[in-house]
């Protein structure tokens, strides 16, 4: 065979074993829509038991559940709740003020916020579990957004030792028909 012919055929057979192999890309990001259904992992209600309970704490709520069920709370515990509708609703909450702070602190008041307006005072002269149950204006809701609701009370146990700081403690609480 020709070397000339040869060499022309092996360059052939080397040049058809390449291949343009494009580059790799990572997907692109996936985004939700802006408009359509509800982007917030959060509703209406939540228990501090619940596995995604955090996603409803703003603050002064501690990170632990104690008992798998409930968490202390500081001075002016906040949660945030999505609304779809804002039509006779009631703001419930189930808490406990415990005999040990109470002994220090005397009698103690709650006040209950929804987005900043107060719903209502409540006082508490003795230990044990208290159930809120307060009709909320609608004035003070937000339909399908995420409302506020913060429990203040005015005096707290701060421990001696550690400098822990105690309000009452806190079951469950959110929004209801």
């Amino acid at each position: 065979m020709n070397p000339l012919r040869l060499s022309i055929l092996l360059s052939f057979a080397l040049l058809s074993g390449c291949a343009n192999i494009p580059d790799s890309y990572a997907p692109p990001v996936q985004r939700r829509p802006l408009s359509g259904a509800d982007p917030s992992p959060i509703g209406h209600f939540v228990s501090m038991s619940d596995p995604d309970a955090d996603a409803y704490i703003v603050k002064d709520v501690s990170q632990a559940a104690e008992a798998g069920s409930w968490r202390w709370t500081r001075k002016r515990p906040e949660l945030r709740f999505f609304l779809e509708s804002i039509e006779h609703l009631n703001f419930k909450a189930d808490l406990s003020i415990a005999e040990t702070t109470l002994r220090e602190t005397g009698p103690v008041t709650i006040s209950v916020l929804i987005n900043g307006n107060l719903l209502d005072t409540i006082r508490y002269a003795d230990a044990g579990e208290k159930h809120i149950d307060k009709p909320v204006p609608e004035k003070f809701l937000r339909a399908k957004a995420v409302n506020f609701a913060a429990l203040e009370i005015d005096k707290v146990w701060v421990s001696k030792t550690d400098g822990a700081v105690l309000g009452f403690i806190l079951t469950r609480a959110g929004f209801t028909q």
